[in-house]
């Protein structure tokens, strides 16, 4: 159970958040699609010391207010980071990001490095761009094709089947389909989320430099057995990045539970060492 929890408002819309622990340093953490700010407190037993956590529920998750058809802007959510630094008085902040959340934090990484102290992500969207999700969600054909592919899914999905016994389709994407789109809830959910986080799309060359440039450390934890997010992508993004670890552990997507929660949480407290240039 969360010892704080509240509402942080950004452009007259209301932004949810859980709170755990009384440690000097902040970490601000965003979960991934279909999840909400609850998912992170796992970690609170093995970081309230170190760190005070607060998790955000992103847009149209958890209890957050947010109105449908609207944008969750990269000012918005530097405007979410400003508000919770100036609530810890902190003038450095750590992120968490799982999945979709990862995305959040590596558009923070792009556009604010100076302000971050250290990065962990978890299975992260975003360390390449997703050409399929690009097209559906920012080319008005491909806004009009996603609406006509939910509100007539029957006729999509035999489609879709047929595209992965062809192997056009992988069976992480037609999972992912079969998973979120089976039910007219879950359609509108997606309707609702995807668009909404759209805007923020990093940009994986300046993300990079600045991790070098800054001297970030990035912590990315990667599940060996992960058809959404594979670790490769992850091992390509660490190349020549002094300051960035890997970790691939036997694990899925969901790459963080009750098991390994006090090991993954045993490696964020833990310093990188970087070297100095005058050594």
């Amino acid at each position: 159970m969360a010892e704080q929890e509240g509402y942080i408002k950004i452009s007259g819309e209301e932004l949810h958040y859980l709170k755990w622990g009384n440690g000097a340093r902040l970490l601000l953490a965003f979960h991934g699609y279909a999840n909400d700010a609850g998912i992170f407190q796992l970690f609170d037993r093995y970081l309230n010391k170190d760190f005070t956590i607060i998790s955000i529920d992103l847009p149209h998750h958890g209890k957050s207010r947010w109105t449908e058809n609207t944008y969750l802007s990269l000012p918005d959510v530097m405007t979410l980071v400003s508000q919770a630094m100036e609530m810890q008085q902190v003038k450095k902040i750590s992120l968490l990001g799982y999945s979709m959340g990862g995305r959040v934090c590596l558009n923070l990484i792009e556009h604010m490095p100076e302000q971050i102290e250290k990065v962990i992500l978890i299975a992260p969207d975003g360390l390449v761009t997703d050409t399929y999700y690009y097209l559906l969600t920012r080319t008005r054909i491909g806004k009009r094709l996603f609406k006509h592919f939910l509100t007539n899914h029957q006729l999509y999905f035999k489609l879709i089947d047929w595209m992965k016994d062809k192997k056009l389709v992988d069976a992480s994407r037609h999972k992912f389909v079969m998973q979120y789109m089976h039910t007219e809830e879950r359609r509108k959910f997606l309707w609702q989320v995807w668009p909404c986080m759209s805007k923020l799309m990093p940009t994986q060359r300046i993300v990079k430099q600045n991790i070098a440039q800054y001297k970030i450390p990035v912590l990315i934890f990667m599940g060996a057995y992960d058809k959404v997010i594979p670790p490769s992508l992850a091992k390509k993004f660490v190349q020549g990045l002094e300051t960035a670890k890997l970790y691939v552990l036997q694990k899925g997507h969901r790459v963080f539970d009750t098991e390994n929660a006090g090991e993954i949480a045993q490696i964020i407290r833990v310093p990188i060492y970087v070297k100095n240039e005058d050594q």
